[in-house]
């Protein structure tokens, strides 16, 4: 195995693989990447896996021979990433990986390639095409909802639902739950849905086509690689897998097969009260009230009418604040909620607009969040439950 490329390109393909890579593997192979020289193609691949996921990057380089090995992730990276914006020469000598750049040698011991499980080539040819900003932007509104709890392994996925007229993605972690809708179709025109027409999202849920629980290292990774100028993302549905074909990338993924648990019904229509203002001012006073929050729970408390908006927190090891929000539209009865605020910022974090519209009954009920205004095409939702006063 020999070949030659520049450093930069090197690691634009390996930089983010290292994150596949699980450093508590119980399997020793898979601390490694497998490395495969084609002398014909003038073809590299390098694949990560942590069984759950495996990762192949494919690009081209100056090769002069080909071959397989299986060597260190994590120092393969750290020493790329170290090496001078030059040409780098890798080849194998016996059980040695030699990487040269300029002046600079290094020597790593191969472990035995054969060791690394392999997958059957995916067949790409009924795969789905879907358009990757859009699946990027569903990723992004979500995600951040999952559950780090293993032992509510459905609740550490994020859920996609195929209808017939709409994608959905949707995560919750029992506390908060991000929701995002959008047409598998171009958006109906604006004159047509200016004259009251009935459009999809008020059926949005309905023949249900396909549902899949995908882990969020998965999406995570997927996002990583997002490139704006790469258009399309191919997507193959297996019983118990997932393939993306994204770029010089590949994607093999375990589902994760649960029935994803009916959040919907937590979804409140006819709260009655409703605060309309500036995302920003609003996570700015949160984050400078939190400085007292407890440690514990992360509480911070609205209390809010017409007259007054106030954001306060107490803690007996710590002390008390309270801020006072000047602009905002309200409506409805003076009530009062408190919440987690690490869970409310993250929240306010995905909206997309400057205006956050909070919708919420009395302490005990769930507040539901939106963009304000809400966007034309998309159906986004979040909700936040309260903590128990």
């Amino acid at each position: 195995m020999r070949l030659a490329i520049e450093k930069k390109e090197l690691v634009q393909h390996i930089q983010h693989l290292a994150g596949i890579v699980s450093a508590k593997s119980t399997s020793p192979i898979l601390t490694n990447y497998l490395i495969e020289v084609d002398a014909k193609k003038g073809e590299v691949k390098i694949t990560a896996s942590d069984l759950e996921i495996t990762v192949d990057v494919r690009f081209n380089a100056a090769v002069s021979e080909g071959g397989t090995i299986a060597v260190s992730a994590r120092h393969f990276n750290e020493i790329i990433m170290q090496m001078p914006d030059a040409v780098i020469d890798l080849w194998k000598t016996e059980d040695l990986l030699m990487i040269q750049c300029n002046k600079i040698d290094f020597n790593i011991l191969c472990a035995d390639h054969t060791l690394f499980p392999i997958l059957p080539e995916p067949k790409l040819t009924n795969a789905t095409t879907v358009n990757a900003e859009t699946f990027d932007r569903m990723v992004s509104k979500t995600s951040f909802a999952v559950s780090t709890d293993v032992n509510r392994a459905v609740l550490t996925g994020v859920c996609w639902k195929i209808m017939e007229k709409t994608n959905l993605m949707a995560a919750t972690d029992g506390r908060k739950v991000a929701e995002i809708v959008v047409p598998n179709t171009a958006p109906l025109p604006a004159e047509d849905n200016a004259a009251g027409d009935v459009t999809i999202f008020q059926d949005a849920y309905a023949d249900q086509i396909m549902e899949k629980v995908i882990p969020v290292k998965t999406l995570n990774f997927l996002q990583k690689i997002y490139d704006p100028s790469i258009k399309d993302m191919k997507i193959l549905m297996e019983r118990n897998k997932i393939v993306f074909a994204y770029g010089r990338f590949t994607i093999v993924a375990n589902i994760i097969e649960h029935k994803y648990p009916e959040y919907q019904k937590a979804f409140m229509t006819d709260l009655p009260n409703q605060i309309i203002t500036s995302a920003a001012s609003l996570k700015t006073s949160i984050r400078r009230i939190s400085l007292v929050a407890p440690d514990d729970n992360n509480r911070i408390r609205f209390e809010i009418d017409s007259e007054k908006f106030e954001i306060n927190t107490s803690d007996r090891d710590t002390g008390d604040a309270k801020e006072f929000i000047e602009s905002y539209e309200y409506t409805g009865k003076p009530t009062s909620i408190s919440f987690n605020y690490r869970y409310m910022l993250s929240i306010l974090e995905a909206l997309d607009t400057d205006k956050v519209c909070i919708k919420l009954g009395g302490a005990k009920e769930p507040m539901m969040i939106y963009n304000e205004p809400l966007p034309a095409t998309q159906k986004i939702t979040f909700l936040l439950m309260p903590l128990r006063s």
